[in-house]
Order: C-alpha cells, then sequence, then structure tokens
C-alpha cells in the first residue's frame, strides 16, 4: 500500500470514529453576561443597595440548534448564610432557539438583600444536556 492509499484509509477511519461517536462540535457560546443597576443593562455595576433590584443580561451567539439558559444566585460571602450557598428559590431557566439573550431579574426581599458578596452564574446546556459554557459576575451588597 502507498502513503496516499495509507492517509486515505486513516482520514477514513477517523471520519466513520468521529460519526460513530457522535462527537460534537458546536461553537454555541455564552458571548457576555452584564450585571446591572438598569433595566437594559446598559452600564455594568459591582455594587448594589440593600433594595435594589438586580438585572442581568447573557447572550449566546453561533446557536446551530436549541439551548437552555439556567440561572443561579450563589450567595459566596453573605451575612445569616452559609459560605457559597445556591439559592435555588431563585434559579431560572430559558430556552433559545438562535442567537440571542436572555434577562435576570432579582428583586430585592421587603426587608432588604443581606449585606455581602453574590454571584450569579449562568450556564449553557445544549439539547443533549451537556452544559457547554458558563459565565458568572459577582457583585456586592452594602447596607442592610
Amino acid at each position: 500500500m502507498n502513503l496516499k492509499n495509507a492517509l486515505k484509509l486513516i482520514l477514513a477511519s477517523a471520519v466513520l470514529l468521529l460519526t460513530a461517536c457522535n462527537v460534537s462540535f458546536t461553537t454555541s457560546h455564552l458571548s457576555s453576561l452584564i450585571v446591572s443597576k438598569e433595566k437594559d443593562s446598559s452600564t455594568v455595576a459591582t455594587t448594589f443597595g440593600s433594595h435594589d433590584t438586580v438585572y442581568a443580561k447573557g447572550e449566546v451567539a453561533n446557536v446551530s440548534g436549541k439551548v437552555t439558559l439556567q440561572w443561579h444566585l450563589i450567595a459566596e460571602k453573605v451575612e445569616g448564610q452559609p459560605d457559597n450557598a445556591v439559592i435555588p428559590s431563585l434559579d431560572k431557566s430559558f430556552e433559545l432557539a438562535g442567537d440571542g439573550n436572555s434577562s435576570y431579574n432579582l428583586s430585592p426581599p421587603d426587608a432588604g438583600w443581606p449585606a455581602g458578596k453574590y454571584r450569579i452564574e449562568l450556564h449553557m446546556l445544549v439539547e443533549s444536556g451537556e452544559d457547554k459554557d458558563m459565565k458568572s459576575s459577582a457583585f456586592t451588597v452594602t447596607g442592610g
């Protein structure tokens, strides 16, 4: 067998292997995550008052199929909470069929946000359920 035929055989074998393994080469990704005091998320904010609403916007790009965006709020170091506690009651999920954005708005509780450091996480899952990308942004609440 000459070199040219050997290379063709190797290439054909690789293609068959990748097809059989159902490998995904998606380039879908989270292109941005902004946390803001403004509903339109035009200005990034990292410090909030205890009665401020927190607005977040995430954007996905190069989407070739349906994706699910999952939002989580984590109390990293907050008065009265264990460190790095996920707040499940504030989890949100949204599906997108193509490029676009998703908003996550957090209204303060009646007593206000407890002072401390928080983190918003945005996960992008593809149709198979695989977590393909994640972005996070931390912010601080002062006062209380």
